[in-house]
């Protein structure tokens, strides 16, 4: 992976953390291969002898099309026909996100550090940054 994909994922990392921590149990696994799937992560813990399993699957774009839902919900399908339970499904997406064509059973996880504005992915960093120097250069009356 590239520096700019490493980062986001840094940031994936830390939304699933918030959501699913590891003082609960839950262990992540990038890119896991089980036969024929191949989900972007896997998180999974035991829990009273049993193992509980949740995909995920990163969109990082200002829509979530068909494809990308029809992606996910296959993996879950094929995983389950190969007797490995899947309990949740969870799309990752920046905050903003057109997420209109999303059906329920698929949990929505926004990341707040990335927005989508004007049609385009933002890191939040730079909006705050954006804002600041607006905001200056307007008291200083260059703007």
């Amino acid at each position: 992976m590239g520096g700019i994909k490493n980062s986001t994922y840094l940031d994936v990392q830390k939304a699933l953390a918030r959501r699913f921590s590891s003082r609960d149990g839950w262990q992540f696994a990038w890119s896991p291969t089980y036969g024929s799937v191949q989900p972007e992560c896997m998180l999974s813990r035991r829990v009273a002898g049993r193992t509980e399993r949740v995909v995920v699957n990163v969109k990082m774009a200002s829509e979530v099309l068909m494809d990308t839902v029809e992606e996910l919900q296959s993996q879950c399908r094929t995983l389950a026909a190969g007797n490995v339970n899947v309990d949740k499904a969870v799309l990752v997406v920046p905050g903003g996100a057109n997420i209109s064509r999303v059906p329920e059973g698929i949990e929505i996880l926004e990341m707040d550090r990335w927005q989508i504005v004007g049609g385009r992915i933002a890191w939040s960093k730079n909006l705050e940054r954006s804002a600041f120097i607006e905001e200056e250069r307007a008291k200083r009356g260059l703007a």
